[in-house]
């Protein structure tokens, strides 16, 4: 049996409802596994996990974390459901995804998302943040590009997370079927992963460093 080449790569997904969290999560493993409710409306708030083998690349466990951001959420809970993240990863995180919407405005709800996000991990957390925007689909039918859509008012939070993360940005069509688009946004994503296990040093972030 020849050796596996690519490493195991841990990825989590955080953010408000109604963003396309699972829906990239269904796209980045190339499956309908999470589900999805068009009214922006998370059934379920467990995290779940699916693991899948990317062609020419690596071994993913993709973590979908429905609902945890939610004002309805208690900090307890919060805090059990981001410890259950990390024991399904058992080896660390390799890359968090802030998964912000183009369709949604984004406002003090986006805010205070990612303060709570560093108020529960620390700011060590925005070594692994890779900022994913969903909603590619509407800015390619106006011809538009991510960094178009940004360009003409990106709020000042959104400038320091995207500083902060040393400015790792990806743009998602969650909706298109052209293969060859649903590849290039992948390695997009797959390059930033690499890019924090170099920054990194490999280390990926664990139950630990979170305690």
């Amino acid at each position: 049996m020849v050796e596996q080449e690519w490493p195991v790569t841990n990825l989590v997904l955080l953010g408000r409802a109604g963003n396309g969290k699972s829906s990239t999560a269904n796209t980045i493993i190339d499956q309908k596994y999470f589900e999805v409710n068009f009214l922006g409306e998370d059934m379920d708030q467990r995290c779940k996990m699916f693991r899948a083998a990317i062609k020419e690349g690596p071994i993913i466990n993709v973590i979908d974390t429905p609902g945890l951001l939610e004002s309805s959420v208690s900090g307890d809970y919060l805090s059990k459901e981001i410890m259950n993240c990390l024991t399904m990863a058992e080896e660390g995180i390799h890359a968090v995804l802030f998964v912000l919407s183009i369709t949604n405005r984004i406002s003090q709800r986006e805010e205070f998302t990612f303060n709570t996000l560093q108020h529960i991990f620390d700011d060590k957390i925005l070594d692994y943040f890779i900022v994913v925007f969903t909603g590619g689909d509407e800015l390619e039918a106006d011809n538009q590009t991510l960094d178009d859509y940004l360009r003409e008012g990106c709020p000042e939070f959104l400038t320091r997370v995207l500083k902060l993360c040393g400015g790792r940005k990806v743009l998602f069509n969650n909706k298109t079927n052209d293969k060859g688009k649903r590849t290039k946004q992948l390695n997009q994503l797959l390059a930033h992963v690499t890019d924090i296990r170099k920054q990194n040093g490999g280390i990926p972030y664990t139950e630990n460093m979170h305690r």
